[in-house]
């Protein structure tokens, strides 16, 4: 790797945070140890870099961010992913996000799938984005066990971010292997911070904290979920109900893959099938989406309205025509820019539960809102915008944007 690829990453020995053991040596592939400040908290999180020796700055390549296990570090998967990645000229990261799933951790709450520990993945392919030049088109993700578990907990999250993912032997339901009453009990407790049912902030933890939660988000991501028939550790039952939790979404690319074989992954299996696919480009015109925290899906922007509870949204661009059915929201920001839009105006149909500031940009210059009685009321916003308070109801309204 040249001088100028290694200044792009903080090496650990200035932060004092050198691991004990050096890296290995994989062929075709350069190894560095990293520091990355979070976005949301500024702890310094590890990762491992892998840049192919054929790199070229030049040319947009692709990303492998691959997951450690339940119980282990960001260190793990340094051969295996490292392999697949030198055999495809890939560059490589490989988070921390926040270390094992156990209580001897002393952050174990910050891990576990916890909103922190999603940021760090965010923030890690965020820094390969500006340290190199990265495929946005072609990010893939992966991991096992508990490594499975945040790969389908972050598809699910940010399935506009992904080409494709490959999920092994995952946890989807915490809740659900808890009951298993297995040795990793005593760890969904020390992460979530207590039993189910003990309150109502710890239901939450389990429910936000499992992938199975927002299997809604993946109708338009490339998903291998993979299980072995006779998985000891994590039972195949728990990845059929998940996959079952997509019956109502349309056209879904989630891929149930059960394999003979027990708690395993087969990661150049995975990582084959994740390079067919390309990011799509065309804005989803169906969007079906739940979330846990105030963030932006594709071309919908949601702003919860109460953080100790799911939010939701139903998003349907038909011809001529825009149905918004949301919950939980008290604003929901809309881009028309890239979507096809009729030459004369839309109707919008809208059933929210409470009040919602609901933001179009990217109407027509001349756009306007038409409507009957004062459910919908304009409000002032900057050029190209329309900006509605639209008042609850239980039924679907609609108006007339003109343009």
């Amino acid at each position: 790797m040249s001088a100028e690829l290694l200044g792009a990453a903080v090496l650990l020995v200035g932060a004092g945070l050198l691991a004990a053991e050096p890296l290995p040596e994989i062929p075709g592939l350069t190894l560095a140890e990293a520091t990355i400040p979070s976005s949301v908290d500024g702890a310094e999180q590890p990762v491992v870099i892998g840049v192919p020796d054929d790199y070229d700055p030049g040319e947009p390549t692709p990303l492998l961010v691959g997951l450690h296990t339940w119980s282990a570090d960001y260190r793990q998967r340094v051969e295996p992913y490292g392999g697949e990645a030198a055999a495809r000229g890939w560059l490589m990261v490989l988070p921390h996000f926040r270390g094992p799933n156990k209580p001897s951790n002393p952050n174990v709450t910050q891990a576990g799938g916890s909103l922190l520990a999603q940021h760090d993945i965010i923030d890690a392919v965020e820094h390969m984005a500006q340290a190199y030049n990265v495929d946005r088109d072609r990010i893939y993700l992966t991991g096992d066990s508990g490594g499975g578990h945040m790969t389908l907990l972050m598809a699910g999250k940010y399935p506009d971010l992904w080409a494709a993912v490959a999920a092994w032997v995952p946890v989807t339901d915490l809740r659900e292997w808890w009951e298993v009453q297995n040795a990793y009990a005593a760890d969904v407790e020390a992460i979530t911070g207590g039993r189910p049912g003990e309150s109502p902030e710890i239901d939450f933890e389990y429910l936000r904290r499992s992938p199975r939660t927002f299997m809604p988000n993946l109708a338009h991501l490339p998903v291998l979920l993979a299980h072995g028939d006779r998985d000891p550790v994590i039972p195949v039952e728990q990845s059929w109900r998940t996959f079952r939790a997509l019956d109502a979404v349309p056209a879904h690319g989630t891929v149930l893959h059960v394999f003979s074989g027990g708690h395993m992954s087969r990661a150049a299996y995975g990582l084959d099938w994740c390079a067919r696919y390309v990011r799509s480009a065309a804005p989803p015109a169906e969007m079906h989406l739940v979330t846990d925290e105030s963030k932006s899906y594709y071309w919908a922007d949601l702003l919860v309205a109460d953080e100790t509870r799911l939010a939701r949204a139903d998003i349907v661009l038909g011809e001529g025509a825009m149905s918004v059915a949301t919950e939980n929201l008290r604003a929901l920001t809309l881009d028309l820019n890239d979507l096809p839009l009729p030459e004369d105006g839309l109707f919008l149909g809208v059933r929210n539960a409470g009040e919602l500031r609901l933001t179009l940009r990217g109407a027509p210059e001349a756009a306007r809102a038409v409507c009957e009685g004062d459910w919908a009321r304009p409000v002032e916003g900057e050029a190209g915008q329309i900006v509605l308070t639209v008042a609850p109801a239980q039924e679907a309204r609609s108006l007339r944007l003109a343009w």
